[in-house]
């Protein structure tokens, strides 16, 4: 999730969240351990060995696909904690921040690109063009109209381009 404030005019910092997806990440691992607890705590109430060979490979396969599963998901999670940090774009000292860092100077950029993540529409990623053919990620969002117009806004402030690709 997205927060943009403007502290002063000229000045754009946006900010990615990141209590709603560690809330998330928390119950799916949750959801994990009891899932575990559950399945495990199953095998030890049955007595029966000549089920329990039969059960007990079901369970094998049970406790080997189930996180398989999820693990697309949970680093998902894991990359939207990594990534959640500030983007400043100075408009007055004409450069942009990120982690308490310059990245670079507005007059170094050739055009923003804003692309979709591995294609899937469902994640934006907008980068910075340099004018020695570089690049350098600035955000990464989930796709929609907000972002969009978060892109375009970026644009304007750094008078660069803004090229959209699919």
């Amino acid at each position: 999730m997205l927060k943009v404030s403007r502290p002063a005019s000229g000045i754009l910092v946006i900010s990615q969240g990141r209590t709603q997806t560690l809330v998330r990440l928390a119950i799916w691992i949750g959801v994990v351990v009891i899932f575990y607890l559950v399945v495990l705590g199953d095998a030890t109430l049955t007595e029966d060995r000549s089920a329990n060979t039969e059960a007990t490979a079901w369970r094998i396969w049970v406790l080997l696909l189930f996180p398989l599963c999820l693990l697309p998901y949970l680093f998902s999670l894991v990359r939207a904690l990594r990534r959640a940090d500030e983007l400043i774009c100075d408009g007055r000292a004409k450069r942009l921040s990120k982690r308490r860092q310059t990245l670079v100077d507005f007059a170094d950029i050739q055009e923003l690109e804003l692309q979709t993540v591995h294609g899937t529409c469902e994640e934006f990623r907008l980068n910075a063009i340099l004018s020695n053919g570089h690049s350098i990620e600035l955000l990464e969002a989930e796709a929609s109209a907000t972002t969009e117009a978060l892109a375009v806004e970026i644009s304007a402030l750094l008078e660069a381009p803004l090229i959209r690709i699919v």
